[in-house]
């Protein structure tokens, strides 16, 4: 189980003042959503500095099963409704 479950912000802002391998003292595995990767990608690809995930061995790429219908009206970005999928997803599994 997931101790900790992300989506692109933290990861960004963590990493832009050098504080990204801090979630590895607090935790074992950090799951994002294919989702967040791609949001990092893009960003890379535009010039941005951004963290490549999958360097990070405590980082673990992790797509939800399901994404509701309702989340969709929702005002929030791909990487955000996958993860709060992927936390509904573990909360039922407790």
């Amino acid at each position: 189980m997931p101790e900790f479950i992300s989506n692109t912000s933290p990861l960004l802002y963590l990493y832009r003042i050098n504080a990204l391998n801090l979630l590895s003292t607090l935790c074992t595995e950090v799951q994002i959503p294919q989702a967040v990767v791609r949001e990092l990608s893009d960003g890379r690809q535009r010039g941005h500095d951004v963290p490549d995930p999958q360097r990070y061995e405590w980082i673990k790429i992790v797509d939800p099963r399901f994404i509701s219908s309702e989340w969709l009206n929702l005002d929030m970005g791909e990487g955000e409704l996958a993860v709060l999928a992927l936390a509904d997803e573990e909360d039922t599994n407790r």
